[in-house]
């Protein structure tokens, strides 16, 4: 028998009176994930939190749940219907079943795959900790909305989420691989810095030449994206968790030194890459202008 912590996921009544209308599919739009935790207790129901997701088709969520000893960690995707959308995930769950003799938790990690066909607005109910059952006091569950509109070419992802109850740990995440991103580097060495040179890269392409000025000095660099070297564990990997990391990779020209190699999210966080002879070179990564 399934042990009732485990997740299910089951269509909500209530989506069919909410999220945008079905349409035929269009050349661009984005798929948005409306989602919000609810607790029922002692006859009660309230909101825990709340957040929205939105992106390109492409655009995966990254789901976590975690209240007391139990924790849901999972990956959601979509596949397209002219209709309605199969909306899949792939959970990790750990829970604290005990205390081992050194006083240690001890605990209990399982994982599976569900999937729920609901109409293009419909919501899917998720139970983070376990479905209701008789005399259980207290449940808390996930509606999880998926919409769509048209997009008119923008790209960029966008994440919003409300706590509103601590003793939940909420988090969402949007999951796109990047095609593109937009580079901003300048070269520092000591007190003085050189003006920015922003570049747009494809990972794993050919890169760029970029020249920097400090003072009187011109320095030249070769510079490209790659991708990070894939999880080692099953769990990193089936959750993504590095699908929208870069590396930039910079080098000298005809210089025999090793690379330098800088990994990161494209969250525009300034990360510094030290160089050879000193100095530093200061990189962001962020998604380009939308078009």
């Amino acid at each position: 028998m399934r042990p009732s912590w485990r997740i299910s996921l089951a269509l909500g009544a209530l989506g069919a009176a909410t999220g945008i209308a079905a349409a035929p599919q269009a050349p661009n739009y984005r798929v948005a994930y409306h989602l919000r935790v609810v607790e029922r207790a002692a006859g009660e129901t309230r909101l825990l939190a709340s957040a929205a997701v939105s992106g390109p088709p492409e655009t995966d969520l990254r789901l976590g749940v975690r209240a007391r000893t139990t924790e849901l960690q999972g990956l959601l995707g979509t596949l397209p219907e002219p209709d309605t959308v199969n909306l899949a995930g792939l959970f990790f769950s750990r829970r604290q079943v005990g205390w081992s003799r050194r006083s240690l938790p001890l605990w209990e990690e399982d994982s599976y795959r569900r999937w729920s066909r609901i109409p293009w607005g419909g919501t899917a109910l998720l139970y983070p900790f376990g479905p209701p059952g008789a005399g259980q006091p207290r449940v808390v569950w996930v509606e999880i909305t998926v919409s769509r509109a048209f997009a008119a070419g923008e790209t960029r992802a966008s994440e919003e989420v409300t706590i509103i109850d601590s003793a939940i740990a909420f988090s969402a995440q949007a999951v796109i691989p990047p095609r593109r991103v937009t580079v901003r580097m300048w070269l520092v060495r000591g007190d003085t810095a050189s003006s920015r040179q922003v570049v747009d890269l494809v990972p794993e392409t050919t890169g760029r030449r970029v020249s920097f000025r400090l003072g009187r000095e011109k320095l030249d660099f070769d510079v490209a994206l790659e991708r990070p070297e894939p999880p080692r564990s099953g769990r990193d990997s089936a959750l993504a968790t590095s699908v929208d990391v870069v590396c930039l990779r910079v080098v000298a020209p005809e210089s025999p030194e090793t690379a330098r190699v800088r990994c990161g999210r494209l969250d525009d966080i300034a990360r510094r890459v030290a160089l050879v002879g000193g100095d530093t070179l200061m990189a962001t990564f962020g998604w380009p202008p939308a078009r």
